[in-house]
């Protein structure tokens, strides 16, 4: 099965599909940004966002998390009003422009699973803008959640009436947020790869193996290109005003190759169990078009 996998990278071009939705993902950062702060800001404080921006320090090139810092800032500084106004006036044109990077995401896991696009035009502009809501909603409920913990974790104990040990808060709070994190990106992963292909719906035993790959190797990655830029390269020297930019973008394209990897993984263990959801056979190493 890694033998088929690798061979699948080399023959479905995953490294030159990865770089198309990094620089479609880096289009759409900014209006998911406005969308994700607009919609947070009708419920909750928008100023609690910026303090959960810590969870991404350690995963995010330092100029890539200035940048993105520096953005939310400037939309978390807007009055309550001015953003419910932008949320009327601009979601529409944010989430179409967020959801490029979806499409992108969509077809690139098309390829990864040797799956030829077989939906209609308006199927899946509207797939790919649902799957952009429903992500921008679990990020605000997970934002929420974040500003919630540590008050849940000081009234549990009093509801339950009992006396928690004084260090358990503070373990809590600084375990839950990377365990939401983490929760988020696989759910995240999941979806795609039981939704994005264009096919009847795929087998659950199918789908977790490659989402908790990749949610772990993602974790990994990001750790691991966060310190190389940080300590190693040096992309403002290179690269001055746009080293950012070129940051973010080079992020966008080990999480896209990441994603894509995982959809490999599940590909290669639906061929070798038999399990392709188009026809039920197994794989005999051609590369072939699936049929809905």
């Amino acid at each position: 099965m890694l033998r088929r996998m690798l061979g699948n990278l080399v023959d479905d071009k995953i490294g030159l599909a990865a770089a198309g939705c990094a620089f479609y993902a880096t289009l759409s950062l900014f209006p998911a940004i406005s969308t994700l702060i607009s919609i947070y800001g009708l419920v909750f404080d928008p100023q609690t966002v910026e303090p959960q921006l810590n969870i991404l320090r350690n995963l995010l090139p330092p100029s890539a998390f200035a940048l993105i810092g520096e953005r939310i800032h400037t939309l978390v500084a807007e009055s309550h009003s001015a953003l419910t106004l932008n949320l009327i006036l601009s979601t529409a044109l944010a989430l179409w422009s967020a959801s490029a990077a979806t499409r992108s995401l969509i077809t690139a896991v098309n390829i990864a699973y040797d799956t030829r696009e077989t939906r209609s035009f308006l199927h899946f502009q509207l797939m790919a803008l649902a799957m952009t809501l429903f992500a921008i909603l679990g990020a605000v409920l997970a934002l929420a959640l974040l500003v919630a913990l540590p008050v849940l974790v000081d009234f549990l104990p009093d509801l339950l009436g009992i006396a928690p040990p004084p260090w358990s808060v503070g373990l809590a709070v600084e375990t839950g947020g990377p365990a939401l994190m983490l929760l988020f990106v696989l759910a995240a992963c999941a979806m795609l790869y039981r939704l994005g292909p264009s096919r009847r719906i795929a087998h659950w035993v199918c789908i977790l193996p490659g989402s908790c790959a990749a949610t772990l190797l993602w974790i990994v990655s990001s750790i691991g290109f966060s310190y190389y830029v940080s300590a190693i390269a040096s992309y403002n020297a290179t690269y001055g005003p746009l080293g950012a930019v070129v940051a973010t973008m080079m992020w966008f394209f080990v999480s896209a190759y990441v994603i894509l990897l995982g959809a490999e993984l599940n590909s290669g263990i639906e061929a070798e169990m038999g399990l392709r959801p188009d026809d039920g056979a197994p794989d005999t190493g051609r590369r072939q078009s699936a049929s809905p």
